[in-house]
Parts: structure tokens; sequence; C-alpha cells
């Protein structure tokens, strides 16, 4: 039987009245009927259904009832003492991977720590890093933005924005190959990744609905280390001029509260 069929309306309200026809008749009343016991160590009242033997209100009531009497050696306890401690790690105290000496790459801090070479660390701290990098690590609007693969656009690329999103869609409608991230520069103490590269015009696109303070820093650390190279912001009043122009050309363009599908 195919799957579709448990997915129909009509057989979904058969089911249904089938269920409240056996509720009424009392088929279930096992299931919500509770009845009121006494606890054989506390003798407190507890709930149970008919169908639990439960005897005891709780665990420790069960544990107490059960152990009254029991006589251990000090030997058993002592053994059950260590097991509850746990177990001691054979690796305490010896590295398993080796590391490194760094120097932090904050110049106020230049502090020696030690790291695993493959992590690439840079910072003792998040104090230092964020000392450096501005303090924010993406502007407050961008982490609200609805990132997911758009399956119209590709299969593969995760877009971090809707803007994102519509810009490829744009260039695709204007005829126009674009890279999506294509290169990160290092910019000493941090790194940055352009949204798109236009070969066409040999350009890089930053697609900015908020330009924060980290933002303005790390734009002119790129232009500064990388003068050569062409870089467009594509802030929120070029994106709506866009938008007006295009958007009901483009199919799947979306909207601020347009219900697309994401992966």
């Amino acid at each position: 039987m195919p799957r579709n069929f448990y997915k129909n309306i009509e057989y979904r309200e058969r089911q249904s009245a089938i269920m409240k026809e056996n509720w009424k008749k009392g088929l279930f009343d096992s299931v919500r009927k509770r009845e009121k016991r006494i606890c054989k160590c506390c003798r407190k009242f507890f709930e149970a259904t008919p169908s639990d033997p439960k005897i005891y209100c709780n665990h420790s009531c069960a544990a107490k009832d059960s152990n009254l009497g029991r006589i251990q050696s000090d030997e058993t306890k002592i053994k059950i003492g260590k097991a509850s401690m746990g177990r001691k790690s054979p690796y305490k105290g010896i590295l398993k991977v080796p590391r490194v000496e760094i120097i932090c790459a904050n110049p106020k801090c230049r502090k020696k720590f030690v790291a695993i070479e493959w992590a690439n660390r840079k910072y003792c701290s998040n104090k230092c890093h964020m000392a450096v990098t501005g303090g924010k690590p993406t502007s407050p609007k961008a982490s609200r933005g609805k990132a997911g693969i758009r399956k119209d656009i590709s299969n593969s690329i995760y877009f971090y924005s809707r803007w994102e999103a519509n810009y490829a869609r744009l260039q695709n409608y204007l005829g126009v190959e674009w890279k999506y991230e294509p290169k990160t520069f290092d910019l000493g103490s941090q790194s940055y990744t352009p949204d798109f590269y236009l070969p066409k015009f040999n350009k890089y696109i930053e697609v900015k609905n908020f330009l924060w303070k980290y933002s303005k820093i790390r734009d002119e650390k790129f232009r500064k280390l990388y003068p050569n190279i062409k870089l467009q912001l594509l802030l929120k009043e070029d994106y709506l001029k866009l938008e007006n122009k295009y958007s009901h050309l483009i199919k799947n363009w979306e909207y601020k509260n347009s219900r697309f599908n994401v992966v």
C-alpha cells in the first residue's frame, strides 16, 4: 500500500471517527484510569494505573524496603564506594596530541600560550580576540537571515540570507556569471570572505543589510591590504532598489514574510 494512502483526508477522517467511537465505548479507559495505593514503605498515598504492579511511591522507598536487614561486608561496601567514584583515566597528565607554543596576535597582549597546532589559534583568549576584531562577530541583523540551500538556484550552495539568494537569482536572470564565496582573504588578525565574485566585471560583491562597526573596520582593512581588488558593498538602499525593479520579473523571489522551502 503506498504511503500517500495514509495521508488521504478521507482515510484520516474515517480513522478519527473510529477512534472517537472507541473512546466513547470505554475501550481506552484503562489508559487514563488511575487508582490510589498506599506505599509499602512510607505509607503515603500515590496514584498508578490498574495494570501497573507498583507497590512503592518512588525508587528511594523501594531501595529502603528491599535492602532492609541486608548485611553487607566492609569489603563489599568499599567496592561499591570505589565503583561509584568512577575509573581514573589512564591518560591523565599525558598529552596525546602534541602542542605548540604560540604568541598571542593581540599587540597589547603578546602572551605565549600552548595550543594544538592544527587548531590555528591566534589569540590566547576570547577577550583578546574580541579586542582586535571589534567585539562583534557579525552584524545584529545578519544572524536573522533565512539560511539554507535554494534548489531553484543550486543543490549545493548554502546561502546565509534571502538577500544573498535573491542576488544570485538576479544575476541568473541577467545572465551574469557569478561565484559564491570563492575566496577568503587574510586580513592579519581576521579573515574575510566576500559573498559574490563576478568574473565578467572582475569584482567582489558583499551583500550587507546593516553595516556594523565590525564590518566597517573589516572593510577598511580589506581595501588597505588589497587596493587593486574591486569590492562593492550592496547595502539596504541598493538592494531595495533592485527588488523594486526586478522582483516581479524573477520567479521564486523571496520577500520578508514569504514562505520558501530551504534545505
